[in-house]
């Protein structure tokens, strides 16, 4: 039997299981596997970062816009720990990647040795990220390898998806030891997993009987890419989609029955639909606080007054959140698919676009243009989110990707900005961490080297990853990113004014020592890293500079010049969240909330 080394082992399955790309940092914990890469160079190509935790959200973005496994991989002790956040993201949001790590060798463990975590156990770090993987392995033999590797890529395949960590040791990645190459797909199953067909029959009819239908779409719909399959439902129920963060996308926004998205960042047609619904099927959302108002009653659902369908590949999040009156366990597709067939055998497609049911979605959607209308229009300056949002839309290609993070331009983007297929909005949904946005465009522009992508993100998301954009020059790719400058965290300022007052705002509005404001110049920044970068404060000019972006080579950094005071920073919310404040005044929280206006 021939002689690899433990480097060569893993470079060797990764490439039998079709992993194309690696995101990697080296560092003394991971010289030896990183050395194996070298030779199989023309196989799988291992791209640089400049963080850890940059590294692992561009696993994540690649995985989001393709569908396919990439890997991280880092040294030992910070190398390590840097990628946590990364690891909480994809895992808080179902996205698999394999994070690979240096360690200590096995013949120093519990040494102390540098850059170990030996307390309160030797080789410590993959405790540290426990909570956040599906799984996770740390060998001690060389022989162990391949089955470690066969068990990682069956635990991310396997139901809810998610990221896990192989933690190697120094010395397994240089040792050398026997190693057959084999067919990879053969460590594990195959096929979705399929519902009850007792329970799918009974949500068939329960939705076919339903008056005031209407559909949720989560992530879990993208992850089974059952987009088709859903559409088919909403057309033969005539139900209007709303969605979750995670599942933006999963409908088309120019869809006559696309509802926008419901929850207390949600607009009024997809809350006003939702709350007055008698079947809502939802298909692969957990109902976060997000999307559910924080489950006040009356505000986006009124379950269990509704009945709700649920279906899920994790049997876990059936009825968590609501009871179901029909909970189903397993793949969306193949669920959704059972439930057309089922429907099918109920009667003719009704006339949906003639019922009074669709004149009303169709004049809540009316309501919700004319509310957003003013934000979207106005030549204030500094621009509206909502301007600029409008004015990147008209240059960014349908089949374009866009990748946010969080704060206002995400949630801004939520629901407002049109997406039209699945894969082509990515954003840190329920980690909502910023930072992630501008490394996952990487990871996505990577992945869909065929595709436009455009990163928006705020001034505080960038100069947390900014530096990343180095590893864009580096790699020449044709990513576009608009950073919304308006000198803070500027979600957050508005939120303590809202709640406290605007005398009580603290570190969140940037001032310099003598109180001036604070505004980073991220066009220069951009340039000296290698970028184009213009900056931009009249919203008119805003289109123009995205088309001359999507047509320059390499990476283009957009500065636009973003509004910073309310009213004009609102995030126009419809819904309720629930904040902890303090009862002033002997008033109730609500009765304080109500008063404050958020």
């Amino acid at each position: 039997m021939p002689q690899y080394s433990g480097g060569q082992i893993v470079v060797d399955f990764l490439i039998r299981e079709g992993v194309e790309k690696v995101f990697a940092i080296p560092g003394h914990g991971n010289t030896a596997l990183l050395d194996a890469f070298v030779d199989r160079a023309d196989e799988i190509e291992v791209v640089p970062a400049m963080h850890e935790q940059g590294a692992a959200h561009m696993a994540d973005g690649y995985y989001r816009a393709t569908g396919k496994i990439a890997v991280c991989c880092t040294s030992i002790g910070p190398g390590a720990t840097n990628t946590l956040t990364g690891l909480t993201t994809a895992f808080a949001d179902s996205q698999p990647f394999l994070l690979i790590t240096g360690a200590v060798h096995t013949y120093m463990e519990n040494r102390g040795v540098l850059q170990e975590i030996d307390r309160p156990h030797g080789n410590n770090f993959p405790r540290m990220a426990e909570p956040v993987v599906k799984r996770w392995w740390q060998p001690s033999r060389v022989d162990q390898l391949p089955t470690v590797l066969a068990q990682a890529f069956s635990t991310m395949y396997e139901g809810r998806r998610g990221p896990v960590l192989l933690d190697i040791p120094q010395d397994l990645q240089a040792e050398y030891g026997e190693y057959e190459p084999e067919v990879t797909r053969r460590r594990r199953a195959h096929g979705r997993t399929g519902g009850d067909p007792e329970r799918i029959a009974e949500a068939a009819r329960l939705l076919a009987g339903a008056k005031r239908p209407v559909i949720l779409a989560g992530g879990g719909v993208i992850a089974s890419e059952a987009s088709e399959e859903l559409l088919a439902v909403a057309e033969r129920l005539g139900a209007p989609v709303t969605h979750s963060f995670m599942g933006k996308g999963a409908f088309p926004a120019d869809h006559d029955l696309y509802a926008w998205p419901c929850g207390d960042l949600g607009s009024i047609p997809g809350n006003g639909m939702t709350r007055s619904a008698d079947v809502i099927l939802a298909v692969g959302c957990r109902f976060s606080d997000r999307v559910t108002s924080s489950y006040k009653p009356g505000v986006t659902f009124n379950i269990p007054d509704t009945k709700l369908v649920q279906i899920d590949i994790d049997g876990f999040e059936i009825g968590r959140n609501y009871p179901a009156e029909v909970g189903i366990v397993g793949d969306a597709k193949s669920c959704l698919s059972s439930l057309l067939g089922e429907l099918a055998k109920l009667g003719e497609i009704p006339d949906w676009r003639s019922s009074a049911y669709f004149a009303e979605l169709r004049h809540l959607k009316a309501q919700w243009e004319e509310h957003l209308r003013p934000m979207r229009t106005t030549d204030y300056l500094p621009m509206t989110n909502s301007r600029a949002m409008v004015e990147i839309r008209k240059a960014f290609p349908r089949e374009g990707i866009l990748v946010t993070d969080s704060s206002n331009p995400a949630n801004q983007a939520f629901n407002e900005f049109p997406v039209y297929g699945p894969r082509t909005n990515i954003v840190a949904g329920g980690m909502s961490g910023i930072g992630f946005g501008l490394p996952a465009a990487i990871g996505a522009q990577v992945g869909a080297a065929d595709k436009p992508v455009l990163a928006m993100v705020g001034d505080g998301s960038f100069l947390q990853t900014g530096t990343e954009l180095a590893s864009a020059v580096m790699l020449d790719l044709p990513l576009v990113v608009v950073v919304l400058n308006n000198g803070g965290w500027e979600a957050i300022k508005d939120l303590q004014i809202s709640l406290f007052g605007r005398e009580r705002q603290i570190v969140s509005g940037w001032t310099t020592k003598d109180g001036k404001p604070y505004f980073a110049n991220i066009t220069e920044f951009a340039r000296s890293l290698g970028c184009t970068a213009e900056r931009v404060e009249d919203p008119a000019k805003l289109e123009d500079a995205v088309r001359r972006a999507f047509e320059t080579s390499g990476p283009v950094v957009i500065e636009a010049m973003s509004a910073h005071e309310l009213p004009w920073t609102e995030m126009h919310p419809t819904g309720w969240w629930d904040i902890t404040v303090p009862a002033y005044h002997g008033d109730t929280r609500d009765e304080y909330v109500n008063h404050r206006g958020f």
